[in-house]
């Protein structure tokens, strides 16, 4: 079967002409191994990400291949023969709140320029993926409601949203945050972010305080287009990469860098 091929965000649920930013690359799906129609697959993936990059004008022109993985989800930093990001997603079947959750932490990767380098702060992108997988889910509950993929597919919006509250829910550090607040969570696990950038309970909990920041304004989403402009340098600390962030930003998005670090305390 010849892959599906759409351009990015061109039927995305949710979205009119006027949402969407000029400059796209296409989504093709290879459906081998989905157990799933490649179109509903498709659907699925384009709305998620609609989600996210209907607020960031300033996209990379990246085309990307989905295909089926079995190691868990991924963005690989190899692009393949024909020069497409290439997402590996770990789900199958009809499982939609897993693909959409999955998509959207991937396209994160993408949005903020993934490069490969040394990984002491790669724990915060990962953070932000994170992110990005609870607003997507959470908007698409709302956007299903009156503009889902099919008609039929109306009643699936509440799952959607019930999806990410579980996710919410069950974070293993919820309360020690809630409780501590995110400059003294950070503080207090500094160590073990700089050891392992995706221990998903810490990545999740700094996710908890990210989402409601960029749900208040979610233009802030663009910001992250500038995340990894430049290389990071070894043992870089976290003070110094969000400044180096903040340099690399326009002047319109200088205010999110300096939102976040006023959430780290830093």
């Amino acid at each position: 079967m010849r892959p599906l091929t759409l351009l990015l965000l061109s039927v995305t649920a949710g979205t009119t002409a006027a949402d969407l930013p000029t400059r796209r690359g296409a989504i093709r799906v290879e459906a081998n191994g989905f157990e799933a129609r490649e179109q509903d697959i498709a659907k699925v993936c384009l709305s998620a990400v609609g989600e996210l990059q209907k607020h960031c004008p300033e996209l990379p022109m990246e085309n990307v291949v989905i295909v089926r993985g079995t190691k868990g989800p991924i963005t690989l930093f190899q692009r393949n023969a024909q020069a497409e990001v290439v997402v590996q997603l770990d789900t199958s079947k009809t499982f939609w709140s897993q693909y959409a959750y999955q998509v959207a932490h991937e396209f994160g990767h993408v949005h903020c320029g993934f490069q490969p380098g040394p990984n002491h702060n790669q724990w915060f992108e990962e953070s932000v993926c994170e992110t990005a997988s609870l607003f997507c889910l959470r908007a698409m509950a709302k956007s299903w409601q009156t503009k889902p993929p099919y008609p039929n597919w109306a009643s699936y919006a509440a799952a959607l949203g019930k999806y990410s509250e579980d996710v919410i829910t069950k974070r293993t550090y919820k309360t020690e945050f809630e409780t501590k607040g995110l400059a003294k969570f950070y503080r207090d696990h500094e160590a073990e972010f700089r050891g392992n950038a995706t221990e998903r309970q810490l990545n999740g909990a700094i996710a908890l305080a990210l989402l409601p920041y960029l749900e208040e304004q979610p233009s802030r989403w663009a910001a992250f287009r500038w995340l990894n402009a430049t290389a990071r340098p070894d043992h870089e600390p976290f003070t110094d990469y969000l400044r180096r962030w903040e340099q690399n930003a326009p002047a319109e998005h200088k205010p999110t860098v300096q939102g976040i670090r006023k959430l780290f305390g830093l």
